[in-house]
């Protein structure tokens, strides 16, 4: 039997997760003191839930039952907590990983405030532009701009995300005729992730061009560095250059052509059924009070 609600959830993480190593990160603690405390939780339990080794940690035969009621009863214990308001004050860490400019831009701002309302709730933020395996990396909340493929992760549509094709004034007043994708191969593109191929649409049809040029990287503000040095023509994210546009700064380049793919923006967290509250009140939060312009508004 377990002591606490506190072992049950650390069950959960550790069977999610497969990493000793992970769950020590999330709880801020040693992956030895985590050992210890698996081998109390089994000792109390009076069975062996996972099989361990240096390399590897997977669940036993009991441990894969014990899973299942285990997820209905932390669901049961949050849907309490829920319908019985504020009698306990969320806490814990949150580990969310983003965009270190979207991050910077919008989701800075909403954690300050998250933070104040919700004062035991700790954040982790990994900044990057590289779309981390939320799952391995024991990762609470991801906010990312792209479709998805992987069907175990849980998607909630923040908001359109569309790209555009921008450079400055002074880059196409120097540079050889842009009247259509494939004048791009003559214009120095800035390409980020290695994405050569970009993607257009017109008339109802889909095109890709090959692009290629003198600067390639995997940082987004980067890329829009170089774009407002004049350096070339940069395929990026609308809310990242929304007031250089606004302001001038940058131009559309090909306007009459809608670049890039059709993404959008999306909370992402692991598919399960129970879904910590103080994951659920960010997600939340993040849904009612983050705005992100867009080309239509």
């Amino acid at each position: 039997m377990f002591k606490s609600v506190e072992d049950l959830r650390l069950f959960v993480q550790i069977y999610e997760k497969k990493s000793l190593t992970l769950v020590a990160e999330v709880n801020q603690t040693t992956p030895s003191m985590m050992s210890k405390r698996l081998m109390n939780i089994e000792k109390e339990f009076g069975a062996r839930l996972f099989h361990r080794s240096t390399r590897s940690i997977q669940q036993t035969d009991e441990g894969q039952r014990l899973y299942a009621q285990a997820l209905h009863l932390l669901e049961t214990i949050d849907d309490y907590e829920k319908d019985w308001g504020e009698q306990t004050e969320p806490s814990g860490l949150i580990r969310i990983t983003a965009s270190a400019s979207f991050a910077r831009i919008y989701l800075m701002p909403l954690m300050m405030q998250f933070l104040k309302k919700y004062p035991k709730i700790k954040i982790s933020f990994e900044l990057s532009d590289k779309v981390l395996d939320i799952i391995a990396e024991g990762i609470d909340l991801a906010i990312r701009g792209a479709q998805l493929n992987d069907s175990s992760l849980v998607a909630k549509k923040l908001g359109p995300s569309p790209e555009v094709l921008c450079t400055t004034q002074a880059y196409l007043q120097n540079a050889p005729q842009l009247k259509s994708p494939s004048d791009l191969i003559n214009h120095n593109c800035i390409v980020l992730n290695e994405s050569y191929s970009w993607e257009f649409k017109n008339a109802g049809k889909t095109m890709y061009q090959r692009v290629s040029g003198s600067f390639q990287t995997n940082y987004s503000e980067a890329l829009v560095g170089a774009v407002k040095d004049g350096l070339g023509i940069g395929m990026i994210c609308y809310w990242q250059v929304h007031d250089e546009l606004q302001n001038g700064e940058l131009v559309l380049a090909l306007p009459e052509f809608t670049p890039g793919r059709n993404q959008c923006l999306y909370a992402v967290y692991p598919s399960r059924r129970h879904l910590p509250t103080k994951t659920k009140l960010l997600i939340d939060y993040i849904e009612k009070n983050l705005f992100v312009p867009d080309l239509l508004s």
